[in-house]
């Protein structure tokens, strides 16, 4: 059902028409007036152009009370017009996956964008989350101002100084602020007040609370996270619980994880080599119900494999070769008892999915990447290396992209340095980089334009020009590759808005 008066108006026909429709804000009335109702068409196409303007400039009108203060004055000055042109066809959807390499110059500079440019880029950063700690950042005084008054900004509270009794008078973004400001002196009083809130706190505040908590957990969180974090109705909150109790190093969760594979699987010799043998519980144990292990398996798994995958899930990879007595290179290389290597491996898998940070990536992925066949439900091969490779720093990730564009067809290699590459590849990234510039000569490709867009984010600032000479020099490109150089062009006069004096 359509609710807006002006587009019920068009689509049935201004003929039909007896009185244009009322101005929707009283700062419009004026001009509405203005109007002429014996001309319906005209009249309809003004009024839309107006409200439509109205949204532009500040999307919805907000009601003014007494309390109501303007705009404080900003403490930074704004970017220059060039790189705020730029900005706008970013916002505009044109090159989006060079938007945020243009965020993180952008907020190098300590400038900000002015007010005019500020719905486009928190419209942007509210659908997109990786986007809003440079936004706010970029949005400066304005945009807490904004947030304050607009609920669907509410986010760029969340890093802000909000006042002492926010956390029982604010927004909840505000109440977020204010448990990080807490925390950071008095981690146990917020545990404390978390803990005696959590039933009354709706879903959201709930995920809220875990994706702070979730970056750095303290003792005093444990009994909380175990009592009420865990057996959350929300999936996601007792994900995030689990990971926390794991990072807690003295948390009984995490030696109950311990103890429960420590009886399930050792190395022993057989045959002159090491092998990891597997003995997986006999039944289910009605208390592990409570650090979140199901009994009940889906259709297609064992329900002792079911167990045993669950078990290995909740630890930490980077924990395995201390439980084993193994380096973190042996943990994969060497052999598995085939009755239970699918449910170990599909187990490891889950665990670096939880915690990609700890998940010894450098040893993990190389040889995930040679695992056939997948094992069955694990998560997707594709989405597990671009989460495990977000987690690494560049260089780090340009040297695993190395090995993978040896292991991989060049489809898979790719596609994953589009999805998870970066202009900061530390000097490493050779192979890759080879692949992608055999792929880019010739005359057909599979890299379809979004991806060789992407791709062009990834080369180093310092290559660009000589990237883009050794396309010029090709008799005939395909189509992704002019996306490319055309991608790469932008970057260059980009960066370039950056680089003057």
């Amino acid at each position: 059902m359509i609710s807006d008066p002006l587009i019920s108006a068009a689509l049935l026909g201004t003929s039909r028409m007896s009185a244009l429709p009322p101005a929707p804000d009283p700062c419009l009335e004026e001009t509405w007036k203005k109007l002429d109702p014996q001309n319906p068409a005209a009249a309809i196409l003004g009024a839309l152009a107006l409200t439509r303007t109205l949204h532009i400039a500040g999307a919805e009108a907000v009601e003014i009370s007494e309390e109501s203060t303007a705009c404080p004055p900003e403490n930074h000055g704004y970017l220059p017009a060039l790189g705020v042109d730029l900005a706008m066809r970013l916002l505009s959807g044109e090159f989006p996956e060079i938007l945020p390499e243009w965020m993180r110059l952008a907020t190098a500079t300590s400038l900000i964008l002015p007010p005019r440019v500020l719905p486009e880029l928190l419209g942007m950063a509210a659908k997109n989350q990786s986007l809003r700690a440079a936004a706010s950042r970029l949005a400066g005084e304005r945009g807490l101002w904004i947030a304050r008054r607009r609920p669907e900004f509410s986010w760029l509270l969340e890093g802000s100084q909000v006042a002492e009794d926010a956390w029982e008078t604010g927004q909840p973004a505000e109440r977020i602020a204010w448990l990080r400001q807490t925390r950071a002196t008095d981690a146990t009083a917020t545990a404390g007040l978390i803990a005696s809130h959590w039933a009354g706190e709706d879903a959201a505040m709930r995920e809220g609370i875990m994706r702070l908590v979730s970056d750095d957990p303290q003792p005093c969180d444990e009994e909380w996270l175990q009592a009420l974090a865990l057996p959350d109705r929300r999936q996601e909150i007792r994900e995030h619980a689990a990971v926390c109790l794991m990072k807690i190093p003295s948390a009984a969760f995490r030696a109950r994880a311990i103890a429960r594979m420590r009886a399930c699987v050792k190395v022993e010799r057989r045959l002159l080599k090491r092998i990891i043998t597997v003995t997986p519980p006999a039944a289910f144990d009605p208390a592990w119900a409570a650090d979140g292990i199901k009994e009940k398996p889906p259709q297609g798994i064992g329900e002792k494999a079911w167990w045993l995958r669950q078990m290995a899930a909740l630890l930490p990879l980077e924990d395995w070769p201390v439980l084993l007595g193994l380096g973190r290179d042996d943990l994969f290389t060497i052999s598995r008892e085939k009755d239970w290597e699918e449910a170990l491996l599909a187990g490891w898998i889950e665990s670096a999915r939880r915690f990609p940070d700890r998940a010894i990536s450098e040893h993990f992925i190389p040889h995930v990447a040679k695992w056939e066949p997948w094992p069955q439900g694990a998560h997707h091969r594709t989405h597990l290396f671009q989460g495990l490779l977000e987690a690494m720093p560049a260089d780090g990730r340009y040297d695993i992209l190395d090995k993978l564009a040896k292991l991989l067809d060049p489809p898979f290699a790719l596609d994953l340095l589009a999805r998870c590459g970066s202009p900061d590849s530390g000097g490493r990234g050779t192979a890759i980089f080879q692949v992608l510039e055999k792929e880019l000569s010739a005359k057909t490709t599979f890299l379809t334009r979004p991806q060789a867009r992407a791709l062009s984010a990834c080369i180093p600032p310092a290559q660009i020009q000589p990237a883009l000479e050794r396309l010029a020099k090709l008799p005939e490109i395909s189509s992704p590759a002019e996306e490319f150089a055309t991608t790469l062009e932008f970057r260059r006069t980009m960066i370039s808005q950056f680089q003057l004096p």
